[in-house]
């Protein structure tokens, strides 16, 4: 029976497609240079958060701390707008569950 995807699931598949895509650049021998593997593996993750691949489009936002829009009209400073809620954020350990070992995950 088909069923709405966890966050949790929703994270596991992003970071797998994450995965994929450094396996690429790694191996793309059309980009020889450092840079041109690095350039094609920020777009591509871009173009992953944009909606351009086998993944739906993700919302990014800003999320600042409750009191940082206080602190910067203090310092006379510019502040990020708050984010809207997102009942499916995936977002805040993303970088740590990266190098953690692939989680099964039921399809």
């Amino acid at each position: 029976m088909s069923r709405e995807l966890t966050p949790d699931e929703v994270q596991e598949r992003f970071l797998e497609h994450v995965r994929a895509i450094v396996d690429y650049w790694e191996r793309e021998a059309r980009a020889p240079t450092v840079r041109e593997k690095l350039d094609g593996l920020a777009f591509s993750i871009l173009a992953a958060i944009d909606g351009s691949s086998v993944l739906p489009r993700f919302v990014l936002a800003p999320d600042p701390h409750p009191e940082d829009r206080a602190y910067h009209e203090e310092q006379g400073e510019d502040w990020y707008p708050e984010a809207p809620a997102v009942a499916c954020d995936i977002s805040g350990d993303l970088h740590e569950r990266l190098s953690r070992p692939r989680a099964k995950t039921k399809r």
